[in-house]
């Protein structure tokens, strides 16, 4: 099952499943973030972002994550 040959609104769909995975991803990075307990939490979103180092691994695990779900399900779908 290649996503390459699906329908164009299934393909927008795992782009913006996957855009949401990468979002929630860095939303759950930064709470799990030691700067999250800071008393700004605009300020510490700026010093948390800053250190590019701490920040990749979560959008880019969200994004696997969600992608690959999708992906799952498509495939489970077309098999039944």
């Amino acid at each position: 099952m290649n996503p390459l040959h699906w329908t164009r609104e299934h393909q927008l769909a795992w782009a913006v499943i996957s855009a949401i995975g990468v979002i929630l991803g860095l939303m759950l990075g930064f709470i799990h973030s030691p700067d999250f307990s800071m008393s700004q939490t605009w300020q510490a979103f700026e010093v948390w972002s800053s250190q590019p180092k701490s920040i990749w691994a979560w959008p880019s695990f969200g994004l696997l994550f969600t992608g690959l779900a999708l992906y799952a399900a498509q495939l489970f779908r077309s098999a039944n």
